[in-house]
């Protein structure tokens, strides 16, 4: 999956490194594979990985560029159909009802010119 794991550390936190591969999916994985959640990687045998991938594409686990791809499918998207929270993403304000008085400021200054323009508007 393009992820280096380290072989003294435990499965746990290693197989948490792959984008969209929480803490609760490894645990839900190593306990249908009945693998210990203590194991370290190099106890982990060949075959063992390869369970584990075959885990990961049975259940439909998006990972690495296609968990990306969909997120930006998405925002792109939400920008397309000019919602409230595409033309937040657009321009680069905060999406989920931070507050912008106060905070936020750093992301003001760099799109200074786009709220000038929305209030022209």
């Amino acid at each position: 999956m393009g992820v280096n794991l380290n072989d003294n550390s435990k499965v746990i936190p290693n197989l948490t490194k792959i984008y969209g591969v929480g803490h609760s999916v490894v645990c839900i994985m190593l306990n249908e594979l009945n693998i210990g959640l203590n194991c370290r990687v190099k106890d982990l045998t060949q075959n063992l990985l390869v369970k584990i991938l075959k885990w990961i594409d049975k259940n439909k686990v998006l990972v690495e560029s296609s968990l990306k791809q969909k997120i930006s499918n998405d925002i792109n998207r939400l920008k397309s159909i000019k919602v409230y929270r595409g033309l937040r993403h657009a321009y680069n304000l905060p999406v989920r009802g931070q507050r912008t008085k106060t905070n936020a400021s750093s992301v003001k200054r760099k799109i200074g010119k786009n709220v000038n323009k929305l209030k022209n508007k």
